[in-house]
């Protein structure tokens, strides 16, 4: 694993989540204090490989700050944590092999979304799939071929079985249910996405 993108990562706790479980396998350590980031080898952990970048994103300016935070309080060097303000993936351009995507999912009124509001932390639109929908380009440009993987998060509101049609007959890219869960009222699925093709960049 090279890179991993989170996109709309609030407060970015499952990309610093995954990127300590990464730093540990690797041999790499996590620093407890602000001091001790610029202490980091650049590029490498400890045991001299290559480290992994970590990019999320976010449209938020509050939630990109936070994102770094959240990273700097456990340890995660910000030369390896690279959090950037815009819509979606719009500023990411070099293919990553891990991607996170927990959209607003709700089903609301379309004018809901994007607003300014806590609302557009759940407002999905018409089925709840209208910042999802706008996202998929982005998570097709950007998985590594072969092993790319993205997880997204889903409800049964938002037509997962249609959702998987549209990835894999426009983008070849597909899409197997891998975990189901209960929360309260809704039933969440993490959609497990993979390449079928390595993805045409334009010059």
């Amino acid at each position: 694993i090279k890179r991993t993108c989170e996109i709309g990562c609030g407060t970015g706790v499952p990309s610093v989540y995954l990127a300590m479980r990464l730093r540990a396998m690797t041999g790499g350590k996590t620093n407890n204090c602000n001091e001790c980031n610029a202490d980091t080898t650049k590029g490498k952990n400890d045991n001299g490989r290559e480290s992994i970048m970590h990019y999320v994103t976010d449209i938020n300016p509050d939630a990109i700050r936070i994102a770094k935070w959240t990273a700097e309080v456990n340890g995660i060097p910000l030369e390896e944590f690279h959090a950037i303000q815009c819509d979606l993936a719009s500023k990411i351009n070099d293919p990553v092999d891990v991607l996170i995507f927990n959209p607003p999912y709700v089903p609301t009124p379309d004018e809901e979304v994007g607003s300014n509001g806590i609302e557009a932390s759940w407002a999905g639109g018409k089925d709840g799939r209208v910042v999802l929908d706008r996202a998929l380009s982005d998570i097709s440009r950007l998985l590594a071929f072969p092993h790319g993987v993205a997880y997204v998060v889903v409800v049964d509101d938002n037509y997962p079985e249609e959702l998987a049609m549209i990835m894999n007959e426009r983008y070849e890219i597909k899409v197997i249910p891998i975990l189901r869960r209960r929360a309260r009222n809704e039933f969440l699925t993490i959609l497990r996405m993979t390449p079928t093709r390595m993805f045409q960049r334009k010059e």
